[in-house]
């Protein structure tokens, strides 16, 4: 493992969560998609919803940082999922640019929108059928240009900057990058994510973490003690300047971010234990298996239906979410989407989008009527739910029969 994996892991981690899916060229399966895309679209989501909830008071720091780490991590696993059925579906040449294009259509959906102000920019299948399912970079330079002319008599829009910025870094236009993130740091100047990925883009525009963006991540930190990114970046630079004791403690309160039986934190000790090694310190101690999974797949089923009182709030197209999630709470462990012209429906988990790896033996199962459209619960929902139930219950019968407030 070397200290690159460290920040590659953390920043895939991070990006993943702002990304959908792509949409690529070739014989990918319109099911692969549709079950990558849910996926990726409710974690966003529920990350979203975390988010509301820890500004408005309901979490302490432990439940969030909790929560957050296991949304990253789930997110981190569907991605890794979908970059294998791209990588499977294309070959040739082109592959590296396509595939990089592909990852970037959500994102430059957002830039479109951005760039002319047209809603429709924002669905990614638009650009698919105007371009073929591939952008050139001529194209994609031709629409942050148009967004770049727009920030110009918009300079305290924070959207658009942070969304230039990321297209910057995503094109390896790393002084541009950089130059975004400095113009969005001065509108927020506290927040430790946009100073760690200046950071970041200083030192990828130089070649080098020492320098330039050395008082960057240091000012991240002071923000921020905690913030596994800018402890990575801070980890490297000790360890490029020879002092390997310093990265090593750096890297190890990254640990306290990940999930002990996590792929990443058994890849962030391992350098740590490299940098250990050097400064001529005992190793950590790599953490044991990871606790059993579920005692089998999830194949709850049942009949979902609406109070009477209830139906004439019921639209066609509203989004219908049917999910389990543990006694506990927190972020669902599997989810169905339907219409609100399904229902009464029946459902079965066994065609569900998988959100964790770990299943107890029973749930609490629900059922929302988003009438936002997203996963994120909002006042005006329609919900129900049921507590302590088996993950191989058959028939349930499930109602939404109240409004959430």
């Amino acid at each position: 493992m070397t200290v690159f994996l460290i920040l590659a892991g953390l920043m895939v981690a991070g990006a993943l969560l702002m990304l959908v899916p792509p949409v690529l060229k070739g014989a990918r399966r319109e099911a692969e998609q549709e079950q990558a895309g849910a996926a990726l679209v409710v974690l966003r989501e529920q990350l979203a919803e975390l988010e509301a909830e820890r500004a408005a008071g309901r979490l302490d720091v432990e439940t969030y940082a909790n929560s957050r780490d296991e949304l990253e991590r789930r997110a981190l696993e569907e991605g890794q999922a979908a970059d294998a059925a791209i990588s499977a579906s294309k070959a040739g040449p082109a592959k590296g640019w396509a595939a990089g294009l592909a990852v970037m259509v959500p994102v430059l959906a957002v830039v479109g929108y951005l760039a002319f102000g047209e809603p429709e920019a924002l669905d990614p299948a638009n650009h698919v059928a105007e371009t073929g399912g591939d952008f050139t970079r001529e194209q994609v330079e031709q629409m942050v240009g148009t967004l770049v002319a727009r920030l110009e008599n918009e300079p305290d829009n924070v959207e658009g900057w942070s969304i230039l910025a990321r297209t910057y870094t995503m094109l390896q236009d790393y002084p541009k990058a950089a130059a975004a993130y400095e113009h969005l740091a001065g509108l927020l100047p506290d927040n430790a994510d946009v100073i760690t990925e200046w950071a970041d883009a200083t030192a990828a525009s130089e070649g080098s973490v020492l320098g330039k963006a050395e008082p960057l991540v240091e000012r991240a930190l002071a923000i921020d003690p905690g913030h596994p990114k800018a402890l990575a970046i801070a980890g490297t630079m000790a360890y490029q300047r020879g002092d390997f004791a310093g990265a090593a403690a750096q890297w190890e309160k990254i640990l306290a971010r990940i999930p002990p039986g996590a792929e990443m934190a058994r890849g962030v000790i391992e350098s740590v234990n490299e940098a250990r090694q050097k400064a001529g310190m005992a190793p950590l101690a790599q953490p044991g298996p990871a606790a059993a999974a579920a005692p089998g797949p999830i194949t709850l089923n049942g009949r979902l239906e609406i109070a009477p009182g209830l139906r004439d709030r019921l639209a066609a197209d509203d989004t219908v979410f049917v999910f389990a999630r543990t006694a506990q709470g927190g972020p669902p462990v599997a989810a169905l989407r339907f219409r609100g012209a399904d229902l009464p429906l029946s459902f079965s988990f066994e065609q569900a989008t998988m959100m964790g790896s770990e299943i107890p033996p029973t749930v609490t199962l629900g059922a929302r009527v988003a009438k936002g459209g997203t996963a994120a619960a909002g006042a005006g929902d329609l919900e129900g739910a049921i507590e302590d139930v088996a993950i191989d219950a058959s028939g349930v019968s499930l109602v939404i029969d109240r409004v959430r407030e």
